[in-house]
């Protein structure tokens, strides 16, 4: 049997202190073994017989005491006989923590990782990120407690009520499990609470890249998160989403900027999925050519991309993927992807170390002209308007052209929209000096300017 040191094969001599950190550096990097009795040139040298129960003893002390946390379960000792000769084999598997030597606790003296045939010290940096890749990957939202302990949830319930579903104001905060095992809001509680301290922004920029110019920037929150959030996919599906209108052969098209369903499944499992714990929410930075989404987390642990690709599904966040289903946000957990895929491709996902990015490309520039053939707005209107103006921003002129008298709440119903969603759009018809509201919200009229 030949012997070499490698990424994942240690070689030593006799049992020192050295083997400790050897240990370490496998637990925190990957799956490695360490032979005692062997020299680096993979000369066997072996162990005596009457020394063997000495080393396994100091090796079990090793790991049971002088390692936090706790590796019993990663590492396994034994004494094999290679060409009539005792050595020691330690197996060791990479871990679940970041692991380091107890007496220099998590620093450069003590926390260790492999590189190439070397332990070597990590740097503070480095520790800090390992640290917190396992804190964060191994806690839940519902194990941590909220910062605020006054929380009221009048959305949440707003919103259940809406999809008419039974609410027991003695049982619903118990039941959607708001509450640490020590009965203090939990992190999941402050997420969904009507104030919290939680944003989501949404960037514009001017170009196709983060070195361009921002725009304008929106931000959605402070507030339950399932409101910001559908506030800010109603931004970007209502606002952004415009339609270029072109003719073929005497025949009319619109094209959407993007796939409306992709870009909710996305939004949604981006917001679903994120690592709250790590404190940075989802975002959504919009470009000329495409958009981006941004979350914390990467692929679950025991997830490969393959299982993630064919819509195999391990949430993060379980009791919040719970009520994201009954609330109707998503149909089933790994669904999503797989519509995505279906319309844009798998390249639209890239993983990064602790983040996932989904890019969707858009079937037009923003630059380019939208509706660049003129919108007949209305039966009756007959007026080519000469501003950008997605689907809801037509209805709306279209209505008020036939009925200016029409409210705010009577819009919403006509076209099954959100109030807060017209308004935004009445916004942009007012700056662009297409209408204007002439007297009171409850006695005035529209008048259409152009």
């Amino acid at each position: 049997m030949k012997f070499e040191e490698t990424h994942n094969v240690e070689l030593k001599s006799v049992l020192n202190d050295s083997v400790e950190k050897e240990i370490v550096a496998f637990l925190n990097t990957n799956n490695g073994t360490i032979y005692i009795g062997v020299l680096n040139n993979g000369d066997i040298i072996g162990i005596k017989s009457d020394k063997l129960d000495e080393i396994m003893k100091k090796i079990s002390d090793i790991i049971t005491d002088k390692i936090l946390p706790n590796p019993q379960e990663f590492v396994t000792s034994s004494a094999i006989m290679v060409d009539d000769k005792w050595i020691i084999k330690i197996d060791v598997l990479k871990g679940n923590a970041l692991y380091y030597i107890k007496k220099y606790g998590r620093s450069a003296s003590g926390c260790y990782m492999r590189i190439g045939t070397t332990a070597k010290s990590m740097t503070e940096k480095q520790i800090e990120n390992y640290f917190h890749k396992y804190m964060t990957r191994n806690t839940k939202i519902i194990d941590i407690e909220s910062r605020e302990q006054n929380l009221k949830f009048q959305y949440l319930k707003m919103l259940y009520t809406e999809k008419g579903l039974y609410i027991n104001d003695d049982t619903f905060e118990n039941n959607l499990k708001l509450f640490t095992d020590s009965n203090k809001y939990n992190l999941q509680a402050n997420l969904l609470a009507d104030e919290n301290d939680t944003s989501i922004k949404v960037v514009v920029f001017d170009g196709s890249t983060k070195a361009s110019n921002i725009r304008y920037r929106n931000e959605y929150g402070y507030k339950c998160l399932i409101v910001a959030m559908k506030q800010a996919f109603d931004y970007c599906a209502d606002v952004i989403n415009s339609t270029k209108t072109i003719f073929k052969n005497g025949i009319r098209e619109d094209i959407r900027l993007f796939d409306v369903d992709a870009f909710r499944e996305s939004w949604y499992n981006a917001c679903l999925h994120n690592n709250w714990i790590d404190g940075t929410p989802p975002a959504i930075y919009i470009f000329d050519d495409h958009l981006e989404i941004i979350s914390t987390g990467g692929i679950p642990d025991g997830l490969t991309k393959q299982d993630f690709f064919s819509g195999i599904s391990r949430p993060v966040n379980e009791v919040l993927a719970r009520i994201f289903i009954q609330l109707g946000l998503i149909e089933q957990t790994g669904h999503g992807v797989l519509l995505i895929v279906e319309k844009y491709g798998k390249e639209v996902f890239e993983f990064l170390d602790n983040f996932i990015r989904v890019k969707i490309p858009f079937a037009y520039n923003i630059g380019e002209d939208v509706q660049s053939v003129g919108v007949n707005v209305g039966v009756n209107v007959g007026v080519s308007v000469g501003v950008k103006l997605n689907k809801t921003q037509q209805q709306i002129y279209n209505i008020i052209s036939n009925n200016p008298h029409i409210t705010y709440l009577l819009l919403a119903k006509e076209i099954s929209k959100s109030e807060e969603t017209i308004r935004r759009n009445i916004k942009y018809l007012v700056e662009n000096k297409l209408i204007e509201r002439i007297g009171s919200d409850k006695t005035g009229y529209w008048k259409i300017i152009k």
